[in-house]
């Protein structure tokens, strides 16, 4: 796989998981970002739980209760189901 459609793949799967995390958006259900994060354009189990780390620990992202809540469900999710 080409070094540019990995980095595609991930960018995509990033931005599913802050938008689930965010939890603005109607579509942004947890059966949607795990289709997302494991569909044809998806990521590895390994991508995902990087990506997890790294939003956990990326500054610019502002953390409530109810995001933080959503994104250990998303981790638990993925330990589980993949």
């Amino acid at each position: 796989m080409s070094n540019e459609l990995r980095e595609w793949r991930l960018s995509r799967a990033r931005g599913a998981i802050l938008e689930y995390i965010r939890g603005v958006k109607e579509r942004a259900t947890l059966k949607w970002v795990l289709g997302v994060l494991k569909g044809p354009q998806g990521v590895t189990k390994e991508e995902a739980l990087a990506l997890l780390n790294t939003i956990e620990s990326d500054p610019a992202v502002t953390w409530t209760a109810d995001r933080k809540r959503r994104l250990e469900e998303l981790r638990r999710t993925i330990d589980a189901e993949w």
